[in-house]
């Protein structure tokens, strides 16, 4: 017996084009719909009749899709966190989460593919680098399209959970000038991407508000990995650069390889440079020196993104973009600034 699937492939549409089209649901135009029908009837194609249960309430399928650069990446419970408390919010919602990992240099291959092959109601994007309008060619305009820290995406369908990037990045550096750093570097700036794009902004105008020159060499691209935290500190030793006295990392993970290089050349946490990380993930107040980091509260993203997907599919949705705040949580890798580091740093034990 035909499927769905064989369905789509003679006609060259999508699964959900088909499911759309048969469902005599909108979304498809009456040329295509008139097209997938007549395959349908020429494949021998018979609808699987709904029992009373499932007449009454359609199982949505929703796809949930995280690209990371490395698959080592989701041993971070980032993530997994925010996907804990989605599911929480859904436990009432009948729909099935289908949870799809790819590196981001795969990841258009796989969406390419779940939209060829995979009937979706609605996707949701975490971690993707590829542009919503990119996103919208392979998937098409009429199923509904939530993005993770991408605000104010426009277009058909589309709608967004955040949190606020830039007040996270501008709560740190305002709390380090505070403790008396003016040598302070952002390291976890990766160009053109919408969240370091805003904490760099964040960063921008709390330096600009203490009257402190923002040097070319204190905004340091690094992915959000421990090595990229570690060999930003090695290359610096290596090359008899001074350090700064405080780094403000793009994620906790990124932290905790910078506290270990420093570590690894006898440098003192905070006491010699300070490092504070965003996210808040566990454990990270049980490091050997406890983090400084951000809340970005992964229990209210889950838990929005959970609420605007049922608003989406009832027809209720009362805010398209979501931005979730952040708070600082204060701990030991943030110290004061010594006056007497100059040097120690001057001294390096190999």
């Amino acid at each position: 017996m035909a499927s769905i699937y064989d369905i789509a492939k003679a006609a060259g549409v999508s699964a959900a084009a088909v499911s759309m089209a048969l469902n005599n649901r909108k979304g498809v135009s009456d040329q295509t719909r008139l097209k997938i029908i007549q395959i349908a009837q020429e494949l021998g194609y018979e609808k699987k009749k709904r029992g009373p249960i499932e007449a009454l309430q359609k199982v949505l399928n929703v796809v949930l899709c995280i690209s990371a650069i490395q698959y080592d990446y989701f041993n971070n419970s980032f993530y997994f966190d925010i996907i804990k408390h989605l599911s929480k919010g859904l436990v009432n919602f009948s729909c099935n989460l289908i949870i799809r990992m790819s590196t981001l240099d795969r990841d258009a291959e796989m969406i390419q593919k779940i939209a060829q092959h995979q009937e979706v109601d609605t996707y949701i994007f975490m971690g993707t680098r590829l542009s919503p309008r990119f996103i919208r060619q392979l998937v098409g305009e009429n199923v509904p399209v939530i993005f993770f820290n991408k605000p104010h995406v426009e277009g058909k369908n589309v709608y967004s959970v955040s949190f606020d990037n830039r007040r996270a990045m501008y709560l740190l550096t305002r709390y380090a000038i505070e403790l008396g750093h003016k040598e302070i570097v952002y390291l976890g700036y990766v160009l053109c991407i919408h969240p370091a794009e805003n904490r760099l902004l964040g960063y921008r105008e709390a330096m600009e508000d203490a009257g402190f020159e923002v040097k070319p060499n204190y905004i340091v691209e690094a992915e959000y990995i421990p090595e990229y935290g570690s060999s930003y500190i090695r290359k610096m030793v290596s090359l008899g650069i001074p350090l700064p006295s405080a780094i403000l990392c793009g994620n906790d993970r990124l932290a905790v390889g910078v506290i270990k290089a420093l570590k690894e050349f006898r440098f003192k946490v905070p006491g010699d440079v300070s490092v504070t990380g965003i996210d808040n993930v566990p454990l990270s107040d049980m490091l050997e020196v406890p983090l400084t980091t951000i809340d970005v509260q992964t229990e209210k993203i889950g838990s929005s993104l959970a609420r605007l997907l049922q608003d989406i599919h009832i027809g209720k949705v009362t805010q398209r973009h979501i931005l979730v705040d952040v708070s600082l949580v204060k701990r030991k890798s943030l110290g004061a600034y010594h006056p007497d580091r100059s040097a120690l740093l001057n001294t390096v034990i190999y």
